[in-house]
Formats: structure tokens, sequence, C-alpha cells
């Protein structure tokens, strides 16, 4: 039966023997996509990519009964070409980015996969600290953006846009340099964390929708000062605030924290 299995699911159902905690199904050889067919390969982009266009389109639908912030600055209302080229240039990398996490955690003994190996730790301990070392990471880089010698290089393109209103498309309307190493930095984070994939998999799928809120104009908030997407917006006003993607844990830390006030301009 086995080898009636494996011959029809070829190498999406190959096992990697060397992670024993790997579930049979998704282990297979997601760490070497030479063994993936054409087709595998197409409809894995296509998912990542449809993915990245549901997140521009049904969050603010989600959200849509939120008020909206006050729009404070000139907004940006046309892409010119080095915007969407930009922002086609990410998406397409992210999938590499998805391929890479789903090889790491493929790979990894600290990644579990069964249903009988989830646990406290690996579960409501996990995602909320994978929040904070990815805020760690991220807020070191971020500041690191806003020096003064690199900022025009990177980070400024991003800043075209003072007052976000697209969602997805204004979040991803980065450098590419910026990009890669933002998302990258998700990877990061599980490196420290040792979590279940079912975990890794909310903070991914978390993530998308609240970087996609930061860049809304809905004024979401997560009750007692978890998250709130007016963080963010502040900070396209503001630049030297508010480094945080997700958390204020390491500006209210390192007294970067600026709230956002009725008067600020």
């Amino acid at each position: 039966m086995a080898d009636v299995l494996s011959s029809v699911m070829g190498p999406w159902a190959m096992k990697n023997q060397s992670n024993s905690s790997a579930s049979p199904v998704l282990s297979i050889t997601l760490h070497d996509y030479r063994t993936w067919s054409w087709g595998q390969c197409a409809v894995f982009a296509f998912v990542v990519l449809f993915g990245y266009e549901l997140l521009h389109r049904v969050v603010p639908l989600l959200f849509a009964g939120f008020p909206k912030l006050p729009m404070k600055g000139k907004h940006l209302d046309e892409f010119e070409l080095k915007d969407k080229l930009f922002i086609h240039f990410n998406r397409i990398t992210g999938v590499t980015f998805v391929y890479n996490c789903l090889q790491y955690m493929s790979l990894s003994d600290t990644v579990k996969w069964r249903p009988a190996e989830m646990t406290l730790m690996n579960t409501v301990v996990a995602l909320p600290a994978l929040f904070i070392f990815y805020d760690f990471f991220y807020c070191l880089w971020h500041r690191l953006l806003h020096v003064r010698a690199i900022y025009p290089w990177v980070h400024k393109h991003h800043h075209k846009q003072v007052v976000p209103t697209r969602g997805n498309l204004d979040a991803m309307n980065v450098h590419p340099v910026e990009f890669l190493v933002g998302e990258y930095l998700h990877l990061a984070a599980l490196t420290v964390v040792p979590a279940h994939a079912i975990t890794f998999f909310l903070f991914i799928l978390s993530m998308g929708v609240l970087t996609a809120l930061n860049h809304t104009r809905l004024d979401v908030k997560i009750p007692f000062g978890i998250y709130e997407s007016r963080w963010h917006d502040l900070h396209h006003r503001v630049p030297q605030s508010n480094y945080g993607q997700y958390t204020m844990l390491w500006d209210h830390l390192w007294g970067s924290y600026r709230e956002d006030k009725e008067d600020d301009e």
C-alpha cells in the first residue's frame, strides 16, 4: 500500500526520514525543490501569489466596519513604474521565502508536525514569542534603515507614502532589499522559538493580515495594548518613532514609542 501511495502522490508523499517528527505527507521533500514536478512548482507559486492577492482584497473587507484614521499628510495617489516593479518583484521573491520556510520546517528538529506533538509551549507560548522575537530583530533592522547615510538608498522609497491606504500593496511597496530582510526575519524568529508547524503557519497568516492592516487607515486594535494599526500609521508621518511592526514592546523599552494624538500633524 505504501508503494502505491508513493507512486500516486510522487514527491509530495515522500517522507523525510531525517526528521522523525515530520508529517508523513508534508515532510516529503520540501527541503529539495528539485524533486518537484514543474506542475507542483507552478501550483506552489500560484498559491503563494494568490495569497498575496487575497490579503490585498479580503483584509479591508473583513475589517470594513472599523473606523478610519484621519488622513494627515499627502497621499501617494498614483504608483509610478518603480513602485509597481518593486511590488511585483517582492511578491515573486515571496514565493522563495515561503519555500524556504517550509524547507527549514521540514528539516528542523525543533519544529514539530504531528498533532500529538502539540504542547502548551510550542503553541500558546510560542505564538506570542514569535511576534516578540521577530519585532526585536525588525526594530534593529528598521532603525538601521533610518540611519541618515542609509535611508535615501533603501527605506526612503517606502516613506513616499505618508498616509498609506492600499493595505498589502502599500505594505509591499518597499525596496527589495528591505522586503527580503524583513521577510526572512520571520524565519529568524522561528530559529529562536521552538514551535509547532501549525503555530508558525498561524504566525505567518497573522503577519500578513496585520501588515496589511498597518497600511489601510482602518483603526483596528487588539485590547490590552497588544496591537494597534495606528502605531505604524504614525510612523509614516513621524519616521523616528514606532519602529516595531506588530508590537511596541521594544519601542517602549528603547524610548522610541510615540502615542498618536489628535493634534499630531
